[in-house]
């Protein structure tokens, strides 16, 4: 009860000072951030499999509330930063749950993972969504937000996490393979983010 009052406490204040610091928007949009996180994604972990679709709303949530915070409104670019934080996310978290499975298991939390018994299912799933990341990568420089010198890295950071979900795919020993995509993961993000925002602020 204390931890429960504690957070709601602090989520309130979180969302007072966006929205009389910054704007309604702001702070609108992180009120829905926290409510999407807490009543939906964390209940749905012991209902279905659909919690890390819907979790990944919430997670992909803070970007637009940057953008709403500086600019009072969510433009396109903004919502092509949504985009590739909530493709992301899918990778990733599927990566963690097939090499934590039982853990996720025996935590009573319904994971695709658990109800995969080779893992074909879940590195299908990664795979697809790696291949939709890349392509949301790319609509800086189709839609003329950014140059082709981002456009170049995003291709070769797509290239470096797109190997090892094959290798997930592919591999019979997943849990190694899970592993090589869950820390591809996590380089990917600052490799790409970094070079959008100086390709937009230096070019």
């Amino acid at each position: 009860q204390h931890a429960l009052l504690y957070g709601l406490i602090l989520s309130f204040i979180g969302c007072f000072l966006l929205y009389k610091g910054a704007n309604l928007l702001a702070g609108s949009l992180t009120a829905a951030t926290v409510a999407s996180y807490v009543l939906l994604y964390t209940p749905l972990k012991r209902f279905t499999t659909w919690n890390t679709l819907i979790g990944a709303i919430p997670g992909a949530l803070p970007p637009l509330i940057g953008w709403a915070a500086a600019e009072g409104r969510i433009s396109t670019l903004g919502w092509i930063l949504f985009a590739i934080l909530f493709l992301w996310q899918m990778p990733h978290f599927f990566a963690i749950a097939w090499t934590h499975r039982k853990d996720y298991a025996q935590g009573g939390f319904v994971m695709l993972s658990n109800a995969d018994s080779n893992g074909r299912k879940v590195a299908v799933q990664a795979f697809l969504y790696c291949i939709a990341l890349i392509v949301s990568t790319l609509l800086p420089v189709i839609l003329g937000y950014a140059t082709w010198i981002y456009g170049t890295i995003a291709i070769a950071a797509g290239v470096y996490i797109l190997r090892p979900s094959i290798a997930f795919l592919r591999e019979s020993d997943r849990t190694a393979a899970a592993r090589k995509l869950f820390f591809a993961s996590i380089f990917y993000l600052p490799a790409l983010l970094v070079p959008l925002v100086l390709d937009l602020w230096l070019l």
